[in-house]
């Protein structure tokens, strides 16, 4: 087959699965390494892939991930500060869970040394590695994606646990609530709420009526939300109607 042939087929590979190895193009192909290597030199040099290690990728994907990138630098510093206003509710609290979430994850720093600490997330047990509070990893089936724990072992342990106050993240806030991308994770937080004293939830602006999937709260299961501005009118108004309590960092400045 000429290089022509395979770098469409491999173009049209790409639209199918975005990411390709090396090894996926000498498989289809079955050709050396060598040959692999000239055909993604090509893909490259004509501007139609990116290259990535081990592979190649289409552009606009490593767009998406620069711009994913991005934000994430420009919102860490609301995320932190919303972690140290969040930190004042753990005080009188001794045994929490913490949710998946990068604004849980930046309370970690936080967390009172008192505490006794359950998390089903990896990243949240690596931050934890240093304090010096007790801290408990929730086993059970592993989403790779997004490092946590999930499934009927992870919800059998939370059975076993009253939490004094539990701490959550959200992906999206809606008019009725807290909405997650994935079913198995809005089925922790459901499990989580059930079993607490005190939910907090912390999350920045940018997830007011944001859309996801699943919901894993109404808001007459929160105590307490920690946020950067106020939410939206639409939002706001179910919110105070359930009894939350509304703890805006830009009203205390």
């Amino acid at each position: 087959m000429h290089q022509e042939e395979r770098i469409f087929q491999i173009l049209q590979a790409l639209k199918v699965s975005t990411t390709l190895s090396n090894q996926d193009i000498m498989s289809m192909f079955n050709i050396s390494r060598d040959t692999a290597r000239r055909d993604i030199v090509k893909l490259v040099e004509e501007g139609v892939a990116v290259r990535t290690h081990g592979g190649i990728t289409l552009p606009t994907l490593m767009t998406e991930i620069q711009s994913y990138r991005n934000r994430i630098s420009q919102n860490i510093e609301v995320k932190r500060l919303i972690a140290q206003r969040a930190a004042l509710y753990l005080a009188d609290h001794k045994l929490g869970f913490l949710d998946v979430s990068t604004t849980v994850e930046e309370l970690c720093e936080y967390i009172p040394d008192a505490m006794n600490v359950f998390t089903h997330s990896i990243n949240n047990a690596e931050r934890l590695m240093d304090k010096a509070c007790d801290v408990n990893l929730l086993g059970g089936r592993l989403n790779r994606k997004n490092r946590f724990f999930h499934g009927g072992v992870t919800l059998a342990q939370m059975d076993d646990v009253c939490f004094d106050i539990v701490v959550l993240g959200a992906a999206a806030v809606h008019v009725d609530g807290l909405y997650y991308e994935e079913s198995e994770d809005a089925e922790v937080k459901r499990k989580a709420v059930e079993r607490a004293s005190h939910v907090l939830l912390v999350v920045d602006d940018g997830k007011f009526l944001k859309t996801s999937r699943f919901r894993g709260a109404e808001f007459a299961d929160i105590d307490v939300i920690v946020t950067n501005r106020m939410p939206p009118e639409t939002v706001l108004g179910n919110i105070r109607e359930a009894g939350c309590k509304l703890d805006v960092l830009e009203e205390r400045r």
